[in-house]
């Protein structure tokens, strides 16, 4: 006599190839939606993210598990989110500093769909 119930329907488990760089992305953005330290100390962590996530895009590359055209997508908007941070780092009033932040967020909301879709 058997207790309880079996899954009938088997439950994917597989992270996408694409997942420590969302990881990354991810904590980033958590960073950004909060108070952190200074504009300048968001940048540089910004980029130290950009800067790990496209050794993790070259990794994937070469290994020939995601598209060349999928990694230039990231690149690029990993480009244009350490640009909307450059502006953070430049911002001197609190209103333009908190669009800009904004503005970099959307950019590493972008990156993550993108890395989500290797």
């Amino acid at each position: 006599m058997e207790v309880g119930w079996r899954r009938t329907k088997v439950i994917d488990t597989s992270k996408p190839k694409g997942y420590a760089i969302a990881d990354f992305l991810e904590k980033l953005e958590g960073l950004m939606e909060r108070e952190f330290g200074s504009a300048d100390l968001l940048a540089k962590a910004g980029e130290m993210v950009a800067e790990r996530a496209r050794e993790e895009a070259e990794v994937l590359r070469e290994g020939g598990e995601v598209e060349e055209r999928m990694v230039t997508e990231l690149f690029r908007v990993l480009r244009l989110m350490e640009m909307d941070l450059a502006m953070v780092r430049a911002a001197v009033k609190e209103e333009t500093l908190a669009e800009r932040v904004e503005q970099a967020r959307a950019r590493c909301r972008q990156a993550i769909l993108v890395a989500n879709s290797f």
